[in-house]
C-alpha cells in the first residue's frame, strides 16, 4: 500500500511538472506615446539597458547575490523603447518647455536624453528597483535610485511598482 502511494504521488509530482506555463506578457503603463501640445525644443530620448535587462523576461532578485529572468513573463515589447516612450511621456508633463519624444521617432538631428538602465526589477524585500543614470545633451548627468514599495504579490503588481519608479527616476532626471 506504501508503495502504491509513493508511485501515486511520484506520477502526479512529474505530471503537474510536464504541464506547460502560459505565457504572460506585459506592458508597461504609460510605454504608448502620446505627442504633448505644448511645442518647444525636441529632445530625443534615448534608453540603454545593462545586458541582463535586454532578454525580453520580467527580472527579479530572489536575494543579495542572485536574480531570476522570468521565462513565461515578458514583455510584450522590446523594454527600451517602452521606457524611452514612458520617460518621454512623463518627462513631458513635468517640463513644458521642451518636446521629448522617443529616439526612434524624433527628427535625426535631435539632442538626445540618455538614460541608462542598471536595474529595472522586482526584489525579494518586497519592492521593486529603478537605477540608473541619465546624460543630458549637454553632458550633464543625473543619478536615479528607487525603491518602491511593492503593493501586492505577483508579476501584474510589479509592473505597477516599476511604473511608480519610473515616475520618480523621471522626476529626479527632471530636477
Amino acid at each position: 500500500m506504501r508503495r502504491l502511494f509513493s508511485a501515486c504521488a511520484a506520477a502526479s509530482a512529474l505530471a503537474a511538472c510536464s504541464t506547460p506555463q502560459t505565457t504572460q506578457y506585459f506592458t508597461l503603463p504609460d510605454s504608448q506615446y502620446s505627442l504633448p501640445a505644448q511645442r518647444g525644443n525636441e529632445t530625443a530620448v534615448r534608453v540603454i539597458l545593462a545586458e541582463p535587462l535586454a532578454n525580453g523576461g520580467l527580472v527579479y532578485q530572489t536575494d543579495a547575490y542572485h536574480v531570476n529572468f522570468a521565462r513565461n513573463h515578458l514583455w510584450a515589447g522590446a523594454l527600451d523603447n517602452a521606457l524611452a516612450a514612458s520617460f518621454s511621456n512623463k518627462l513631458n508633463r513635468l517640463n513644458p518647455h521642451r518636446r521629448f519624444m522617443p529616439a526612434n521617432r524624433s527628427s535625426a538631428d535631435a539632442p538626445t536624453l540618455k538614460i541608462y538602465m542598471e536595474a529595472f526589477q522586482g526584489s525579494y524585500q518586497g519592492q521593486t528597483q529603478v537605477r540608473g543614470y541619465a546624460v543630458w545633451p549637454n553632458g550633464q548627468g543625473r543619478n536615479f535610485n528607487i525603491d518602491t514599495p511593492q503593493q501586492g504579490d505577483g508579476y501584474t503588481a510589479m509592473v505597477e511598482s516599476l511604473d511608480a519608479g519610473v515616475n520618480a527616476a523621471a522626476a529626479a532626471i527632471s530636477e
